[in-house]
């Protein structure tokens, strides 16, 4: 009995105290949230070669990437066809939903309507649609851009003169609303203004190049042109630039960085910013929200503004006097002259100067119309590397008559007015290549002159100090042979062929450049003479590898770079009123091994 009630006691002491300990908190499982349905969107670009598209895409990325969504990208390449392919891969993937950048506004329908047909949402960035069902557009105002490129344009102008448009691609809503805009304000604003030329050139560098060099050869007067993008507009200025045009107001539209360069450098009065990174992220921002349910708006504007030399406060830099050298150079085909084109040309960058260059192609008829026409465009002054000294003479007395100062450069002029010359002394060089080819022989032996173009002072000079220091100081050795083989590799080449055959004994051979001394030794490998010295002129990069091979023994080096240098800097000294000699000598110096 006893026993039974200290069992039952302990029993209830037990179920006191279980009662009175406190209860242990279950842990909870830990709670996997579902992620929201994986979005892929597909951005398809029209092209990826215009830096505009590219911020554009940076712009959807960096978006995606915060949103945690797929983006896949493709570019059309400004392909109508290669567009409708990449929307229809995108929806054989079962993309999300489509933003398309269309490449044709028609043209692209057809692969909108099978994107609604299939239940993928579509919206159009900076470009519409011309049909299919599209939940928003998000673009720039392009009409009132246009309006805003015009009214700028109208009153840079004073409202009145020659106006030139460039369009983009035909088919393309940004196209068409840029061109509506421009042409809205023009005609009820500017009506002093004439529109004389309206040319595509497909929102295209190189055919906004290649378009307006046409249309400066039509329109002799342009006060201002307006382009579609500023990729076309860039290449523009390029054109007038090459032509010597000045004076032209430049309008372009996208604010790339290049153009946005161009205003503050003062090639570009202005361009429309859009702001493409914004408008890649309000794309990909709002395909996400309708694809969250939310609602969102069927246009989606984005900001304009006009960027100038004012907005971006600078002041682009605006020379005193705007000056054009004509540059008349021979020949483009040798490289000496070449070289000497460069250094001019990086001489007249550095100083701000426009340099038009000339090719008379070793032929004087082509130079003398070719200095006339640098005289029909009024240029500041001419650089001239004469064909013939005697044939140039009647074009530089028209120079002179016109009133433009007229130098000349590596070979001289027998009449005219010239301020400076600006050359090698052909003639110091000459001896020295006749002291080392007279040593390198021993003093004897029978010697060959390739001589050049007859007529030309470098021919003349170079002639002369060769023969002179050969009659004085080489006695023992005789000059067999002087042909003409006018600085051309080739005629070097068959006039030493037939001097070959006629001189069984041959010590060395002169010749007055590089060109020819190059002919001469091919004709020399090839008949199997050998032991024959040879010494050319110039030092162009073929002949300092001959020397360096062993084939040519030395060449006279000029510095046709430092030559077009200096050539244009003393043209801007004179004038800018400062004093220039009549002479200006490069120095020369001898390549040997």
């Amino acid at each position: 009995m006893k026993r039974n009630l200290l069992v039952n006691l302990f029993v209830l002491f037990a179920l006191i105290l279980s009662a009175c300990a406190p209860q242990a908190t279950p842990t909870p499982a830990p709670e996997t949230q579902a992620p929201a349905e994986e979005i892929t969107l597909g951005l398809v670009l029209s092209t990826l070669n215009n830096p505009f598209f590219v911020t554009l895409r940076d712009g959807a990325q960096k978006a995606a990437d915060e949103a945690g969504v797929e983006l896949i990208v493709v570019d059309a390449q400004d392909d109508s066809a290669k567009m409708i392919a990449g929307i229809e891969d995108l929806i054989s993937k079962k993309v999300s939903a489509l933003l398309i950048n269309p490449t044709d506004a028609d043209a692209v329908v057809p692969a909108i309507q099978k994107a609604n047909e299939a239940g993928i949402p579509v919206f159009t960035v900076d470009r519409g649609a011309n049909g299919g069902t599209v939940v928003s557009h998000i673009a720039s105002d392009n009409v009132a851009g246009g309006k805003m490129a015009a009214e700028f344009l109208c009153q840079a102008i004073g409202g009145k003169g020659n106006v030139v448009e460039l369009q983009g691609i035909a088919g393309t809503s940004a196209a068409r609303d840029r061109g509506q805009g421009f042409n809205e304000y023009m005609s009820a604003n500017c009506k002093d203004a004439k529109i004389v030329a309206q040319q595509t050139a497909n929102f295209n560098r190189d055919e906004g190049l290649k378009v307006f060099e046409n249309i400066l050869q039509a329109q002799p007067e342009i006060a201002a042109v307006f382009a579609h993008n500023d990729e076309m507009i860039l290449g523009a200025i390029q054109a007038a630039e090459a032509a010597g045009r000045t004076g032209i107001i430049f309008v372009g539209f996208d604010a790339i960085d290049d153009a946005v360069q161009a205003v503050k450098d003062g090639k570009l009065a202005a361009t429309v910013a859009q702001q493409p990174a914004l408008m890649g992220q309000l794309a990909v921002e709002t395909a996400v929200k309708h694809l969250k349910g939310e609602s969102v708006d069927s246009f989606i504007p984005v900001a304009l503004s006009l960027v100038t030399a004012e907005s971006l406060g600078v002041t682009p830099p605006q020379p005193a006097e705007e000056i054009t050298l004509g540059l008349v150079l021979s020949t483009l085909n040798n490289p000496f002259f070449v070289t000497l084109r460069d250094g001019a040309q990086k001489a007249a960058d550095a100083a701000g100067v426009k340099l038009i260059v000339v090719d008379a192609q070793d032929d004087s008829a082509k130079m003398i119309a070719g200095i006339e026409d640098l005289i029909s465009k009024k240029v500041s002054a001419l650089l001239i590397n004469p064909t013939d000294a005697d044939a140039v003479v009647p074009a530089i007395q028209k120079a002179n008559e016109a009133g433009i100062p007229v130098f000349t450069v590596d070979r001289g002029a027998n009449g005219g007015t010239v301020v400076s010359h600006i050359a090698s002394d052909n003639v110091a060089g000459g001896k020295m290549a006749a002291e080392f080819l007279c040593q390198a022989i021993g003093g004897k032996g029978n010697v060959v002159e390739l001589q050049g173009i007859a007529g030309t002072s470098a021919a003349r000079d170079r002639g002369q100090g060769f023969n002179e220091y050969m009659s004085t100081n080489c006695k023992d050795a005789k000059i067999v042979a002087q042909q003409t083989a006018n600085f051309n590799r080739d005629e070097g080449l068959k006039v030493f062929e037939n001097i070959l055959q006629a001189q069984p004994e041959i010590a060395a051979v002169f010749a007055h450049n590089d060109e020819m001394i190059l002919g001469a030794i091919q004709a020399a490998e090839a008949a199997g003479r050998t032991g024959i010295i040879f010494v050319g002129f110039d030092a162009i990069d073929d002949a300092v590898q001959a020397v360096k091979d062993g084939k040519l023994a030395a060449t006279v080096a000029q510095q046709p770079a430092l030559m077009g240098q200096l050539a244009v800097e003393t043209a801007i000294k004179y004038l800018n009123g400062e004093s220039v000699e009549a002479y200006i000598p490069v120095e020369l110096s001898l390549v040997t091994k």
